[in-house]
């Protein structure tokens, strides 16, 4: 017992070692910033991501510093990974919409279909915590009132209980249904960035086989559909599809 108390202290002591070095290393990014010296500010802050860390204000910081840089490419896609954090900070989206500008490619996005819209509104309604944990709480007021029914001898409870057990089903299973539609739809949209000033995309996967069909630029935000060996498919906004080499872009 006492080597297990003693490994838990060590492990605890290990995390808040690391939690205070994440937070040195915030600071002292922060005030590099401050100074000026971005390039220094963004090694101090991919220390903390070198860890496996990650969050929005840390991905924020790191974008104004590729913005500050120059590397405009670099700048969205951490504004864009921040977004997965903090998606109503306003200043990330004043930041990341002036970026945007600077982005040679700006692409109209095609309108999809009406049932489409509903369904993507109706995935995304709530902040995800919020909508797991109204999920996980439907389906105990749902197992609770079965349980209360299966339980209650009197004909009066019995009667609420088969109310209240129609009413928790309905909501844990269209709950249920908008979050795993949202898990389903965030797996099948996986996006990211062009980093290289100019991107020739290609028919077909290969720069013998296929010609050329259109060309991209440094910051412009695409889908990643299929690979094949060091290529992938890309998806655009507005809808058309090309092959690039893997090197030319990082997922968000």
């Amino acid at each position: 017992m006492k080597r297990g108390r003693e490994f838990i202290i060590v492990f605890l002591l290990s995390g808040l070692l690391w939690a205070d070095s994440r937070q040195h290393y915030f600071e002292q990014g922060n005030q590099y910033y401050r100074d000026g010296e971005f390039v220094k500010a963004l090694e101090a802050y991919q220390k903390i991501t070198d860890t496996g860390y990650e969050n929005g204000p840390l991905y924020f910081n790191i974008g104004n510093c590729y913005y500050k840089t120059g590397e405009i490419g670099r700048a969205i896609l951490n504004y864009e990974r921040a977004r997965k954090y903090i998606p109503s900070d306003e200043d990330l989206k004043a930041n990341l919409a002036i970026a945007q500008l600077s982005v040679v490619d700006q692409i109209e996005p095609a309108s999809d279909f009406f049932v489409i819209q509903i369904l993507h509104a109706f995935y995304y309604i709530l902040p995800e915590k919020l909508q797991l944990s109204l999920v996980l709480m439907g389906y105990i007021l749902f197992t609770g009132s079965l349980v209360f029914l299966i339980l209650s001898r009197s004909l009066r409870w019995r009667t609420a209980a088969v109310r209240l057990l129609w009413m928790s089903g309905v909501v844990f299973v269209l709950l249920l249904f908008s979050y795993a539609g949202r898990m389903l739809d965030a797996r099948n949209s996986v996006e990211a960035v062009i980093l290289k000033d100019k991107v020739d995309v290609m028919s077909a996967p290969t720069a013998q086989g296929g010609m050329e069909v259109f060309s991209l630029h440094e910051g412009t935000k695409v889908r990643l559909d299929r690979f094949s060996g060091e290529w992938v498919e890309i998806v655009l906004p507005d809808r058309k599809v090309g092959w690039v080499k893997n090197d030319v872009l990082e997922k968000i």
